[in-house]
């Protein structure tokens, strides 16, 4: 593997992703007895959110009745579609006789400051800490869904358990999310592990084997990137570049024009390129400035790439053989997905993307979770998310809603998807936890990531270039 010697981060601590969420935790007991209120953008100011969403009530709004749902969202106004299924499933809620033990069910929004490579650790644990705790304040709360990001989702989720608050962890796929004991915590996603081996397995069987890889400096993109080249190079593909973002269009012009001339390897060495970042604007701009300079060969990436809004950006053309993994399958014929694609399309003008059926899914399994528990206690829903396992499962427009006891989502389905210049369709799936591959993609034995911890083992080299 070819990776540059000027970019190799040496005070990372290799090959443990567990590490991250460790100082996360370790950081929220520390600034517990210290949270200051106010501290970052907090929730969307008035003026934006009825701008941005009108019709939705704001975190400082108390003057309803009914029980309350809070969705944390970024502040990017062209992600809207989490919000938007969000709504769909309130409205539908509130459109039944039972709603929710006889209440209305109020959707509330609150704004969450975004996380780049940039973002002090202690600037995202304060800020999040002290957002998460004026949540937890709200009284008829019966859960929380959203955090866009795993740094943030880790930090709030110690405080949404120290209240026993249910949180529906609908975005964040770091390993560790789940490996702390919150027993009211559940990651709606599959993790990091579980979705670069989906991707990998599918490269590998549609004889994608010569990748070269591209990753921010997030803790995201390395746990990505990691994951990724290590399930390739293990099945004895050929990882022919390691390199990192940068951010700005002039590096990412620079990077390809790498890619297309230099003296380490030759346009007919690679069969595609994995790409993984947390920034939605990077993504779109390196997949749309590759197309722009003749790279018209497939560009590979996780679960965020099936995405709405890096369609718009990049263009339907460009996205062509832009390959993703997503736990919704907008292919389904089942009537609830086909009754949930008709409905926001009619609703909102476009298909739904898998944040959309997210946030639909977060909704409506809070609410079934309360309806079979006859509760509001946090710790009796959890237990009946739980025991639903081996009952009677709960079924989102995502497929099986099912946790194991930690409450990471297990026995269910993981979709790739595949860009066709008009539209995202599935071209595979995979059983989680992973134990066989995809029978339309090829056989063989995958490892099973979803349940395990991470062993802490860097990526192997079974067939590796020299590095520069």
């Amino acid at each position: 593997m070819v990776e540059r010697g000027d970019e190799t981060d040496t005070n990372e601590p290799a090959g443990r992703p567990w590490f991250k969420g460790f100082l996360i935790v370790t950081g929220v007991v520390a600034f517990m007895a210290v949270l200051v209120a106010g501290i970052g953008m907090m929730t969307p100011q008035p003026r934006i959110l009825k701008e941005w969403f009108p019709g939705i009530a704001g975190l400082w709004q108390d003057d309803f009745k009914g029980y309350r749902v809070v969705a944390v969202y970024a502040e990017d106004r062209e992600e809207q579609s989490f919000i938007n299924g969000a709504q769909m499933g309130v409205d539908e809620i509130n459109a039944s006789k039972e709603q929710v033990l006889g209440e209305e069910l109020v959707l509330q929004l609150a704004m969450e400051r975004g996380v780049t490579t940039k973002t002090a650790l202690e600037t995202v644990v304060q800020t999040t800490m002290s957002l998460s705790d004026r949540i937890a304040q709200k009284k008829d709360l019966i859960g929380v869904i959203g955090h866009e990001w795993s740094d943030t989702a880790i930090t709030a989720s110690s405080i949404y358990s120290r209240n026993e608050i249910l949180y529906l962890a609908t975005h964040a796929t770091a390993t560790s999310l789940t490996n702390h004991g919150f027993e009211t915590v559940f990651a709606l996603q599959p993790n990091n592990a579980t979705n670069a081996d989906v991707i990998a397995s599918y490269a590998l069987s549609n004889g994608l084997e010569r990748i070269l890889v591209f990753s921010d400096k997030s803790d995201y993109g390395k746990e990505c990137a990691n994951f990724f080249t290590e399930a390739m190079t293990n099945a004895g593909a050929n990882i022919v570049y390691r390199g990192f973002l940068s951010g700005t269009q002039r590096s990412t012009d620079e990077l390809l024009m790498f890619v297309l001339d230099n003296e380490l390897f030759k346009r007919t060495d690679f069969d595609a390129i994995f790409i993984v970042s947390s920034s939605v604007d990077e993504t779109a701009n390196f997949i749309k400035r590759a197309r722009f300079l003749g790279l018209d060969l497939p560009i590979l990436g996780m679960e965020y790439i099936f995405s709405a809004t890096i369609e718009r950006k990049v263009g339907k053309e460009d996205m062509k053989d832009t390959i993703g993994v997503s736990l919704y399958d907008r292919d389904s014929l089942s009537k609830t997905g086909q009754t949930f694609i008709e409905e926001y399309q009619t609703r909102y003008g476009h298909l739904p993307d898998l944040n959309a059926a997210l946030g639909y899914d977060a909704v409506t399994l809070l609410r079934n979770a309360v309806k079979r528990a006859d509760t509001l206690d946090a710790q009796k829903i959890s237990d009946t998310l739980k025991v639903a396992r081996y009952k009677e499962q709960f079924v989102g427009v995502t497929g099986p809603l099912v946790f194991d006891r930690k409450g990471a989502i297990t026995d269910t389905q993981v979709f790739v998807v595949r860009h066709n210049g008009e539209e995202f369709h599935t071209v595979a799936k995979f059983q989680v936890p992973l134990n066989i591959r995809n029978s339309d993609t090829g056989t063989g034995d995958a490892t099973d990531t979803q349940s395990g911890e991470d062993d802490g083992k860097p990526a192997s080299s079974a067939k590796e270039t020299k590095r520069q």
